[in-house]
């Protein structure tokens, strides 16, 4: 493809036009204080009046913020899960690690993702991505007993 005067001069006005655009600094200033003020148009040669924090609004952020009892529990029980499975890595990876100990690990955390499955049954809220971060360790697990049972780990 060969590029031509005509194009290379309309870059270069492009590029003249951010450059401008971007140079003024009072753009973003002003759009937000357009908005602030509900769509009234602000002169660029006034003040720009500084903005003041509302009342309540960390209280407003906090109560939005805020997750049900049966949320919270269900991320607790997920993050007690993946240490868990940190422990039983743990377990199982060093010389000396103790075979017994690894699957008494490993039968609980297949009862607290049974327990996570039953909470989040009742939970209002779906969340896909923590119900496939379960599936996965809910795979991992069986892969896990399956394993045990096969004889793959040896003292």
């Amino acid at each position: 493809m060969k590029i031509t005067p005509e194009q290379l001069a309309a870059l270069q006005l492009q590029q003249q036009k951010n450059i401008a655009r971007s140079t003024s600094g009072e753009g973003f200033a002003l759009a937000l204080n357009q908005e602030m003020n509900l769509g009234t148009p602000v002169q660029s040669g006034t003040a720009i009046p500084t903005a003041m924090p509302m009342v309540g609004l960390d209280q407003a952020v906090q109560a939005a913020m805020l997750q049900t009892s049966t949320e919270q529990s269900v991320m607790n029980k997920m993050d007690s899960l993946l240490s868990q499975w940190e422990n039983y890595s743990q377990t199982i990876g060093t010389p000396h690690g103790s075979l017994r100990d690894g699957y008494t690990q490993l039968a609980a955390i297949r009862e607290n993702i049974q327990e996570v499955k039953g909470h989040m049954a009742h939970s209002p809220v779906h969340e896909t991505m923590l119900q496939s971060i379960l599936e996965e360790l809910d795979i991992l697990t069986t892969t896990e007993e399956f394993k045990f049972n096969r004889g793959d780990y040896l003292n």
